[in-house]
């Protein structure tokens, strides 16, 4: 393919590229729907595409191309062809039985979402716009906005990535994918309503955070999803293009080819399943642990064959003999450890540790009179059913203070639709039920804002069984304000070094709860 700088650059279809100047030599390398002065700036293009109507390339018109670059008896029948087309050559790849156009080459979502449309669209609100444009954000609260994201790593588990830096100062400096991702899922929209950013500039943004989400998320979608899924990418695109080129044909530049690319995310779904499949990380992570593995200077590349070999060597004895895999046992509940000792003056009327013990009476049954010191096995942690270890406000009290705190979580009650967050005080084992309890201040007066929760603090103590505990998450604070940060569902596929984090936190020694 002849690339993004090509007419018709995009390797999915055959909707032609757009220039955004009258200037001698300006290129058609943009990706409008229905730009404005189109007869002016780009009279040989259509003046509209409909995105549920688009020319999708053919592997038959791709070969009838091949086969008149092959005929081709000059250079510049050559360069028309090309230009006409966007196809230059026949590829290494299809020597392969499996090669398929356009669909052999999948969309790679980590480079597209985070690391192309992320860091673009950052560069307009913040150098790419004049302060007279509603997209503009000022110098002043790009700096505030970054300083907020760099000071909410103190909420922010560890196990989610390593600390998100300040893009308003670091954007020039290699700013990670996982800092893109964290700004999309967690930051941007949270950090811009409370901060005020233009409302339509907000509005696209999260309609941009919906399609990622669901792309990304691996599971099962019907035909109606998918359909639905066009709708809404379709809205967004069509929506962006009002509000960042509007009615300014000198603007077009700003629809670059990374944004029209999600266009194409329903087809890519239908064609594989999860867009995710398609990623470069799972090949750059596997080559990765490879490199790791070869210790050899005098015959590495023997060393690596073997590597190679002994690890699909597993795999077929694994497809032969199943049950040669290892699988780690599901736990039937989490694990309450780090005992925290109680005091005698703890279990005074008036002490948080009485009032705790109140509650718990309150809300477990079976549990008789009130009596402050007939619980007696009070922890700090939790390891949880899925192996993340929830802390408590009370371990982190007592330990070290400048670790990012991970006692915050989200739960799933019987009878309740809104998801319960809540912040953990403290893990109690109660021997006479044999349960396992923790008590904690819930997120209350929740309501949903551009799609995503927002909350206060609740004062009152509330108590939960740990069982009905589903995963611990972050939280970003603005005044009395709280916005829970659920973990992302590309987080999985990066490795632990990509996300930045550099040391295993949760590897303490354990003294387990009976």
């Amino acid at each position: 393919m002849a690339g993004h700088s090509a007419v018709r650059g995009d390797r999915f279809s055959l909707v032609d590229g757009a220039r955004s100047s009258l200037k001698k030599g300006a290129k058609y390398q943009y990706y409008p729907i229905s730009p404005p002065q189109n007869d002016k700036y780009n009279p040989t293009r259509p003046s509209q595409y409909n995105l549920d109507d688009l020319p999708i390339r053919t592997e038959n018109r791709y070969w009838d191309t091949i086969g008149k670059l092959s005929a081709a008896s000059s250079k510049a029948q050559t360069n028309a062809i090309v230009r006409e087309t966007g196809i230059v050559r026949m590829p290494l790849a299809s020597a392969s039985t499996a090669f398929v156009h356009p669909s052999f080459f999948p969309l790679d979502p980590f480079h597209l979402f985070f690391e192309n449309i992320m860091p673009f669209i950052w560069d307009i609100w913040t150098t790419q716009s004049t302060p007279d444009e509603e997209v503009h954000l000022s110098k002043d609260m790009a700096e505030k906005l970054g300083q907020l994201v760099a000071d909410g790593k103190k909420t922010l588990p560890p196990v989610f990535c390593g600390p998100v830096r300040n893009p308003h100062l670091k954007r020039q400096s290699q700013y990670k994918a996982y800092e893109w991702m964290a700004l999309l899922y967690w930051y941007i929209l949270p950090i811009g309503i409370e901060l005020e950013m233009e409302s339509s500039v907000l509005r696209n943004f999260a309609k941009l955070v919906e399609i990622v989400d669901f792309a990304m998320t691996i599971k099962p979608r019907s035909e109606d999803e998918i359909q639905d899924l066009q709708k809404r990418i379709n809205h967004f695109l069509i929506e962006y293009e009002q509000v960042y080129v509007g009615n300014d044909p000198e603007k077009i530049w700003r629809c670059r080819l990374r944004i029209f690319q999600l266009v194409h995310v329903p087809m890519h779904i239908r064609w594989y399943g999860s867009i995710r499949l398609g990623s470069q990380a799972t090949v750059e992570r596997t080559i990765g642990e490879a490199g790791h593995k070869i210790h050899s200077t005098k015959s590495p590349f023997a060393n690596m064959a073997n590597i190679f070999y002994e690890k699909e060597l597993i795999k077929a004895l694994i497809l032969y003999y199943p049950q040669l895999e290892s699988k780690q046992m599901p736990r039937n509940r989490p694990i309450l450890f780090g005992k925290i000792k109680i005091m005698a003056m703890e279990v005074k009327e008036g002490e948080p540790l009485y009032h705790q013990v109140q509650e718990i009476f309150r809300t477990v049954k079976g549990l008789g009179r009130f009596d402050p010191t007939s619980i007696n096995s009070r922890w700090g942690k939790c390891r949880l059913s899925n192996g993340i270890v929830l802390s408590s406000a009370l371990s982190e009290a007592t330990g070290d203070k400048s670790k990012r705190s991970r006692c915050h979580f989200e739960a799933k009650i019987d009878g309740i639709d809104q998801p319960v967050f809540g912040k953990a005080l403290a893990f109690f084992a109660i021997k006479k039920t044999n349960e396992h309890v923790v008590v904690y201040h819930r997120l209350v007066k929740m309501q949903k804002t551009l799609n995503i929760w927002r909350g206060m603090w609740s004062e009152k103590l509330d108590v939960l069984d740990v069982t009905q505990i589903v995963n611990v998450i972050g939280t970003w604070a603005y005044g009395k304000n709280v916005y829970p940060l659920r973990k992302h569902p590309g987080h999985e596929w990066i490795s632990d070094e990509e996300k930045g984090i550099e040391i295993d936190e949760d590897g303490e020694d354990f003294q387990w709860a009976d």
